[in-house]
């Protein structure tokens, strides 16, 4: 397992997806997405996203082999105080369709960063908006750094850490 590490949570590079005025994504595709602030009136939508997720997925983004995903990671995802906590959803067709969060550690300007998207939605760029939201969320809230961890194997968000943010460390435990 790595831990990527990334220096200047807000510093990401300039290949950013491209936002609509209404603050709506517009991927390769033509689908429309919108980025917001998760609530906890997003229940319900958050468990219907990870039913559609492969097994894969959702291993890779929990290091466990979960048939469901447990109410009690639901609650954490949603239980954020837009500072220390934040949660962050994309959704299509009023449908979530991605999720990241971070979660500030102790008194430090380090947080754990964390996000899923649905197998549809994979490599589309949407990874990139919700970590470049996040991260611009984070260092206003005088975040410097992410901490997360990593599948070794997981190469593609590996490859998604480098082509967002300008500076990655990985330390392999």
């Amino acid at each position: 397992m790595q831990n990527p590490v990334h220096k200047r949570a807000g510093e990401t590079t300039s290949q950013r997806p491209q936002i609509e005025a209404q603050g709506k994504v517009v991927g390769r595709d033509a689908r429309a997405v919108s980025i917001r602030v998760a609530t906890p009136d997003d229940k319900e939508k958050l468990r219907r996203m990870f039913s559609r997720l492969s097994s894969k997925s959702i291993y890779r983004r929990f290091h466990h082999p979960y048939q469901r995903v447990p109410e009690q990671m639901l609650d954490l995802m949603l239980d954020v105080d837009h500072h220390d906590k934040e949660s962050l959803v994309a959704v299509a067709k009023e449908e979530i369709v991605g999720q990241a969060m971070y979660v500030k550690l102790a008194d430090s300007g380090d947080a754990e960063v964390a996000f899923v998207i649905e197998d549809e939605w994979q490599s589309k760029g949407l990874g990139k908006l919700l970590l470049s939201e996040i991260a611009e969320k984070a260092q206003r809230r005088g975040i410097s750094t992410f901490t997360g961890q990593v599948l070794g194997e997981n190469r593609r968000v590996l490859g998604l850490l480098n082509a967002v943010f300008a500076e990655v460390e990985y330390v392999i435990s």
